[in-house]
């Protein structure tokens, strides 16, 4: 027995915490501390997961003892990982209660607090608009064979990119940082997961809902809707806190029907009828255009609107089944 609980709990606790350590402490896989323990949620359980956790924070503190980061380097990691694993491994009886999905959107919220905290006090010591400044200069030099470009880049003052980037965190730049990093995190450690023996049905972890059969609940759109009209008279009455507050709603519910299109993109590049050449030039035609400037916020807002127009048109009902799947609908977590 105590054999079996190393062997399956406490060895891979402590794996997974120096894994998670080595990848928090390094400038490459930095985005990435929050695998290990993801892999420790869907591969040995929430046990595992916890332990580890608590092993990580642990070893982060001796490590700034040792003078090997700060205080607020401390509070994101403990908070960030804390939440990543109260997502992909709740208890038992809270993973009952409180779904994946309102689990990973509390999740981003509290992250995106913390994360608009800790860049408005970056921002605000001495050497970052000195750094920022070198750097505008430095990019302005390197494109200089564009002569728009160029001059648009040198009548950039740090005071304008400053205030840009407060008011994008603060409308919602924050939260979609946070809610891609805990989803990306959480599919990574579903996919390493599954490449062994353990998985989430052996260990009774909560599983992951494929974005196939993701659904927003049909009362978001009217959310939506009003959000976006609150905001603009918000702007329109100068309410700088309300607009704040209702932009990172419409941010949230934007986010919910980008997942909801790419679930409607996967429904049709999944079908029978498709051949797999088709379905993989078209997942490498999604790749590049997302990644090329311009184009890829058309494909974002295609999306988005795709998953906003399955409310109305049963965009996801296969041959065989006749209903349409946003009545009723909803994450089925």
């Amino acid at each position: 027995m105590y054999s079996k609980f190393l062997r399956e709990k406490a060895v891979p606790a402590l794996i997974g915490a120096a894994l998670c350590l080595f990848f928090i402490k390094s400038s490459f896989l930095f985005l990435f501390f929050l695998v290990p323990l993801g892999v420790l949620s869907f591969r040995y359980g929430y046990t595992a997961a916890w332990a580890g956790f608590l092993l990580a924070v642990l070893g982060n503190f001796i490590l700034i003892n040792r003078g090997m980061g700060t205080i607020w380097d401390l509070l994101y990691f403990s908070l960030m990982a804390f939440t990543f694993v109260w997502i992909t491994a709740p208890p038992p009886v809270l993973a009952l209660k409180v779904p994946g999905s309102l689990r990973l959107i509390t999740g981003s919220c509290i992250g995106a607090a913390l994360l608009t905290a800790i860049l408005f006090r970056v921002m605000a010591a001495p050497g970052f608009a000195e750094a920022l400044g070198m750097w505008i200069k430095t990019f302005a030099s390197i494109n200089r064979s564009d002569a728009v470009q160029s001059s648009l880049l040198e009548s950039l003052t740090v005071e304008a990119v400053l205030e840009t980037m407060q008011r994008v965190m603060l409308r919602g730049g924050s939260l979609v940082s946070c809610f891609f990093m805990f989803s990306v995190c959480r599919q990574m450690s579903a996919a390493l997961a599954g490449l062994g023996r353990g998985n989430s049905a052996r260990t009774g972890t909560p599983g992951l809902n494929p974005l196939l059969v993701f659904h927003v609940p049909p009362r978001v759109i009217w959310v939506f809707s009003f959000a976006l009209l609150l905001v603009v008279l918000a702007k329109i009455a100068g309410l700088e806190i309300p607009e704040i507050l209702l932009w990172n709603i419409v941010v949230l519910c934007a986010i919910l029907y980008f997942a909801q299109g790419l679930g409607i993109l996967q429904f049709f590049l999944s079908r029978p009828s498709m051949p797999p050449f088709m379905r993989l030039f078209f997942v490498i035609l999604l790749v590049v255009l997302l990644f090329s400037p311009f184009l890829n916020t058309a494909i974002l807002g295609g999306l988005v609107l795709l998953g906003i127009a399955e409310n109305w048109l049963p965009l996801r009902v296969s041959k065989q089944n006749s209903p349409p799947s946003t009545p009723e609908a909803g994450d089925g977590e």
